[in-house]
């Protein structure tokens, strides 16, 4: 019986993985991390980005959008972002939040995290943004700096940075 669980459980996890629900960014990847969190169409097709993404289907199949392009260009403010040590001892890491578009700084704060601890530093509807807007943050522990493009829209979840001894910064998030 648990063998079957385990199967069951590691093909969902593979399955989750391998189609892009689950992602991480390898660390000094800050070029490709910002690529690929605009994952959605740049092009709306002319539908009204404040459409409700739970419509029926005909409305999708009207607008030409499924529902994942939808929420690429549905805003959604409320991001959180956390910080996450996996090293064995304390580490002082430092979070830094900037608009992309006029390079504002709307969070700067350096924060002692014990071990296997996980502080929430920074939610974007702090900002106030008032349509989608792209977040850079930017986390440095322990000589390792690392950064991450963040996009306010609806495909994108929450966003954690974890602290760890053989890869520095590593970004836990999910888009759809």
């Amino acid at each position: 019986m648990n063998r079957r669980n385990l199967l069951q459980l590691t093909g969902v996890f593979v399955s989750l993985t391998v189609t892009g629900c689950l992602g991480t960014d390898p660390p000094g990847n800050t070029t490709d991390s910002a690529n690929n969190t605009d994952s959605g169409s740049s092009d709306n097709g002319g539908a009204n980005p404040s459409e409700d993404v739970n419509s029926d289907s005909t409305a999708n199949e009207e607008s030409g959008l499924s529902g994942n392009a939808k929420a690429a260009q549905t805003p959604d403010p409320d991001h959180q972002i956390q910080v996450k040590n996996e090293k064995p001892d304390p580490v002082n890491t430092t979070v830094t939040v900037r608009r992309v578009e006029t390079g504002e700084t709307v969070h700067n704060q350096t924060y002692t995290i014990q071990p296997d601890a996980t502080v929430t530093a920074y939610n974007t509807r702090q900002a106030s943004p008032d349509s989608i807007e792209k977040f850079n943050v930017s986390v440095t522990s322990d000589g390792s700096t690392d950064s991450f493009t963040l996009k306010t829209d609806q495909c994108m979840n929450d966003l954690e940075a974890q602290v760890t001894e053989s890869a520095g910064i590593d970004w836990l998030y999910a888009v759809c």
